[in-house]
């Protein structure tokens, strides 16, 4: 931003100020009510074009002040945005983890469930092949005790006589 250069009105020549001070006096009489009647101290600002050299440095301080404070505002802003959007991208990558580790542990949960499957299903087979070892050794039994009845149960004295 260029510095103002501050030029008194009676610093005009004559033909100057009467040719320029129509036109200086309708832009501002145009531009104080806009800004403000007042300074920061509370001075009144007048909107006459003849007014002394102070109160136009008065009101381009004011003016100053408020570009100035337009401008804070809006770094504030951009700073505030900046967070925003940092947290945002926080937010998002948190998101993005959380839906990795899901999908992850979802995987772990489909292996483990097809380990169990594999695992049950072998006990199955297991079962089954128990089962048939005690169904042929309980047939085996029977024929054992069935030949230990038979022999066991003869009478001795009618063997001798044949």
């Amino acid at each position: 931003m260029k510095p103002v250069k501050r030029f008194p009105f009676g610093y005009l020549s004559a033909l100057d100020a009467s040719n320029q001070g129509d036109a200086v006096g309708t832009h501002i009489t145009k531009v104080l009510p806009l800004v403000s009647h007042f300074d920061s101290v509370g001075t009144e600002i007048t909107s006459d074009p003849r007014s002394p050299p102070e109160d136009w440095s008065k009101l381009i301080d004011r003016v100053r002040q408020a570009a100035q404070h337009a401008r804070d505002i809006e770094a504030q802003a951009q700073e505030q945005e900046l967070r925003v959007q940092a947290l945002l991208d926080r937010v998002r990558q948190d998101v993005r983890d959380a839906a990795e580790r899901v999908r992850a542990a979802e995987a772990r949960s489909a292996d483990i469930q097809s380990r169990a499957d594999a695992l049950l299903k072998a006990a199955d087979e297991k079962l089954l092949a128990a089962e048939e070892r005690a169904r042929i050794s309980e047939e085996w039994l029977a024929r054992v005790q069935e030949t230990i009845v038979a022999e066991f149960s003869e009478k001795p004295a009618l063997r001798h006589v044949i």
